[in-house]
């Protein structure tokens, strides 16, 4: 049987290295939390920045769309077509997002 004291030296060392542990858990959790946090607000500025964009695109093609109407009247068929096509477009998006 070993001896009292070496027994309660153990324990005091399984006790320090149990705070310890517990202390690098509890230190751990907070990383985390913070890296969940900073993911999330990583997300939504990704999301801003996809939506800023698409805006761009879509003025890039009104301004393409609207450079050929000026510069030439001839391709004023080609114009209606493209207009009636990005309506379709829109037309879809407004019914997929009313289901």
């Amino acid at each position: 049987m070993p001896h009292p004291t070496a027994l309660s030296s153990e324990i005091v060392t399984l006790e320090r290295k149990i705070d310890l542990f517990l202390d690098k858990h509890t230190s751990l959790q907070k990383e985390l939390q913070r890296a969940k946090q900073e993911n999330e607000e990583l997300k939504l500025a990704l999301n801003s920045k996809e939506e800023e964009l698409e805006r761009f695109k879509k003025s890039i093609k009104i301004s393409k769309l609207a450079q050929l109407t000026v510069a030439d009247h001839s391709e004023t068929t080609e114009v209606k077509r493209t207009i009636n096509e990005y309506i379709k477009k829109i037309d879809k998006c407004i019914a997929h997002l009313s289901q």
